[in-house]
């Protein structure tokens, strides 16, 4: 089982910053928007999620030292391997449950805090995913596998 460590939003870009709760719906966060809603956001793409473990793994392997919710996430997580998950995936976060979509695809705004950021990523970007089952968030929970 793994925690989510932080909940982020951003009116818009990057990168999103903390919030310590949240009612998420259908639609995603309160607050959150992206600036191009052709390739982000939306009822299949809600939540962006990414770990703690692959920022650590950026700083380690990489030099790449950014703080959570630099990349865009909605959920930080920890104690999960995200590389492991894979499409029709189902969790439980707080009171809500979410379906994964698809890989999360970097876009070049990545480049804004390193230029080798992109590259890095590959393989290691993150997951996307719907909101099956809306309900109250908040840091700390429990992320269970439902699988």
């Amino acid at each position: 089982m793994g925690r989510l460590i932080q909940i982020n939003v951003s009116p818009g870009g990057m990168p999103k910053l903390p919030i310590a709760e949240a009612l998420i719906t259908r639609d995603g966060l309160p607050g959150d928007w992206q600036k191009n809603r052709k390739y982000h956001g939306g009822a299949d793409r809600a939540v962006c999620i990414f770990s703690q473990e692959i920022y650590a793994w950026l700083k380690t392997e990489h030099g790449i030292d950014l703080a959570n919710g630099s990349v865009g996430e909605n959920f930080t997580t920890e104690g999960l391997d995200i590389g492991l998950w894979n499409k029709g995936d189902r969790f439980r976060v707080g009171d809500c449950e979410i379906e994964i979509t698809d890989v999360r695809t970097p876009c070049r705004s990545l480049n804004q805090w390193d230029s080798r950021l992109l590259k890095a990523m590959q393989g290691r970007s993150g997951w996307v995913a719907k909101v099956v089952k809306e309900g109250a968030i908040k840091v700390g929970d429990r992320i269970e596998v439902l699988r």
